[in-house]
């Protein structure tokens, strides 16, 4: 039988802000038996994210063969990198990289001289062909700046494509075919500036559609075709009245996203996207039950808490990231996949009952190890039989409590703490946690974090921005020659901005036959762009902003009587839509009594 819990508020150790541990939680840390945590949900999700690289990308060579490779680690990094056949091959074996435990050391300093040595894999790619800076794809091919990618086909600066084929600048599109400029999709076809919508062919400019086709400019439509920012046309008006928004002219195209952010900004939207689930409080759930704090969570995610990017049957978690496939009993982890009570780990696949571990493959009973495969009773990559194993770890938990590591802002890691931030493996803005809290670099050293500054490119800039053609239709093949300068150039620009970008033939070939004018933004800008789509994974506590007949902020006419009549809607809820932000955000109740 559980313990009786009651709710505790305790002060982050990170942030300094309070924040509450509930009994529900209290019953989690006891079935897997580590303490309750001292920083904030945010401030772990952060401290995570940091540990997460996948577009910054590196020229350097492998400390093995010494080919010249792409990296996801800078050239100066303290840890030893492998280009992807050395790594994966049988010339060295990482339980070389064995080392006793030391009592006189803090355990967290002795596993981060283990992380340097054992050798980091430059970048993931398995079983693809003709694909050139990507990272974490499996069975691509001919993609070109493709990270975390599935049996996709001819794409082309993309995140996380799922049998995806002949697209280009999106993020998360599954079954997806002829995008542009896309995020959160599934099932779309020839779909240009579409954004959390499925099932949807032939739309540009739209947001959160369902079964829609023929649509340009639209929000919060179900099973429609032929609107033009969402009013109705026949076939023949349609097709009169589309001419006119020739997507190939740069000018056109400027005026057909301001018309259709305004329309955006109008209309009210639901306080959070959550379709076919139970019990959930968080944004974009799908097929989800009893889960609380989680965000982008999809198929299958149950009783979990504090999720960001979860799915395929993860079950009874807390503070993952990245994790999920048939994986349960997981605590403090990112790229966990097909885990079992896998705790403070990272980048491991088929793990059981593994600590403070990463890149684990296939192994089970390992305690603070690096890049081990099929292997079980390992303390710091050292072979133990099960009897020294089961003997030896509770040593180290109660040393890690009586020596803990103390980082250079006081900040005190015990057992069931996660890595110190000294000891991320990127910096700051290398990372995903400066993709969804973004901070400038005195924010970052100011907060203990690592910043990377960039260095000058060798590279001249042929043409300016403003010199490129306006149609895609007076763009010849000479473009691909040209160094273009990015619209931001770094100017106030804290995208990792690279200031300048080319155009390659296939994404050029692309552009002429979706009529599209040619991108102003780098690569790494428009990525940034896309990522300001999403709302953060953070919720605030907000009041329906339905006024009876009106939204508060008079930008919506209401078409139906309410629940509650003329009288301002009193629902409230936690949305992950701050108060600052313009969008008209409306409960469950009023937005289905509006568009469901």
């Amino acid at each position: 039988m559980n313990k009786e819990f009651k709710n505790l508020v305790l002060g982050c150790q990170n942030c300094k802000k309070d924040f509450i541990i509930e009994p529900e939680d209290f019953n989690f840390y006891e079935k897997i038996k580590v303490p309750p945590p001292t920083w904030c949900s945010e401030c772990r999700l952060i401290n995570r994210l940091i540990n997460i690289s996948e577009r910054t990308l590196y020229k350097d060579e492998c400390d093995k063969c010494g080919k010249k490779i792409v990296s996801l680690f800078h050239p100066e990094t303290p840890f030893t990198v492998y280009c992807h056949e050395c790594w994966w091959s049988d010339s060295w074996d990482p339980c070389s990289y064995g080392k006793d435990y030391d009592f006189s050391k803090p355990f967290f300093e002795q596993l981060h001289e283990l992380r340097k040595i054992v050798p980091c894999q430059a970048t993931n790619i398995i079983n693809s062909t003709d694909c050139k800076f990507c990272n974490g794809i499996t069975r691509c091919k001919n993609c070109t700046f493709i990270f975390s990618g599935l049996q996709s086909i001819n794409c082309y600066y993309g995140l996380t494509p799922a049998f995806t084929r002949d697209s280009v600048d999106f993020n998360f599109v599954i079954n997806g075919d002829h995008v542009y400029e896309g995020v959160n999709l599934g099932g779309v076809y020839n779909a240009k500036f579409v954004y959390f919508s499925d099932e949807c062919f032939d739309c540009s400019f739209i947001f959160n559609c369902v079964g829609c086709s023929n649509c340009f400019g639209c929000v919060n439509l179900r099973n429609q075709k032929y609107r033009i920012f969402n009013k109705q046309y026949s076939k023949e008006e349609y097709q009169k009245e589309i001419n006119k928004w020739d997507l190939g002219d740069y000018e056109i195209l400027q005026k057909a996203q301001e018309k259709f952010i305004e329309l955006y900004y109008k209309i009210p939207r639901r306080f959070a996207l959550i379709s076919s689930s139970v019990n959930v409080l968080g944004d974009d759930i799908q097929k989800t039950k009893n889960c609380k704090v989680c965000f982008s969570a999809t198929n299958g995610v149950e009783n979990c808490k504090f999720v960001f990017h979860g799915g395929l049957l993860l079950k009874d978690s807390y503070d993952v990231t990245l994790g999920g496939d048939t994986s349960e009993l997981l605590y403090q982890t990112t790229g966990s996949l097909q885990c079992q009570r896998t705790l403070f780990s990272r980048s491991s696949h088929d793990a059981v009952d593994v600590e403070y571990s990463e890149n684990i493959f296939s192994g089970g009973n390992l305690f603070g190890c690096a890049k081990l495969r099929h292997k079980k009773y390992c303390i710091l990559n050292k072979q133990y039989t099960k009897e020294e194993y089961e003997k030896l770890v509770p040593k180290i938990k109660k040393h890690m409590n009586d020596i803990p590591f103390i980082d250079k802002r006081g900040i005190v890691y015990k057992y069931g703490d996660y890595y110190p931030i000294e000891h991320a493996m990127w910096a700051y803005n290398e990372s995903w946690a400066h993709q969804w809290f973004p901070l400038t670099k005195d924010q970052v050293v100011a907060k203990g974090f690592n910043w990377r500054d960039t260095t000058d490119r060798d590279y001249k800039i042929t043409i300016k921005t403003k010199d490129l053609p306006n149609h895609i239709k007076n763009v010849s093949d000479s473009i691909l020659n040209e160094v273009i300068e990015c619209q931001h150039n770094r100017k106030n620009c804290n995208q990792q901005c690279t200031t300048a970008f080319r155009i390659l033939p296939n994404e050029l070939q692309f552009y002429k036959q979706m009529n599209l004018a040619l991108p102003r933004l780098c690569p790494n800008c428009r990525h940034y762009e896309r990522v300001k789509k999403a709302n953060p994974p953070k919720l605030w506590h907000r009041k329906c902003m339905c006024n009876g007949v009106e939204s508060e902020n008079k930008e919506y006419k209401n078409t139906i009587e309410h629940f509650h009549g003329k009288s301002h809607c009193q629902n409230e809820f936690e949305t992950a839509i701050n108060a600052e932000r313009k969008e008209t955000v409306y409960c469950e109740k009023c937005y289905q009594a509006e568009f469901i």
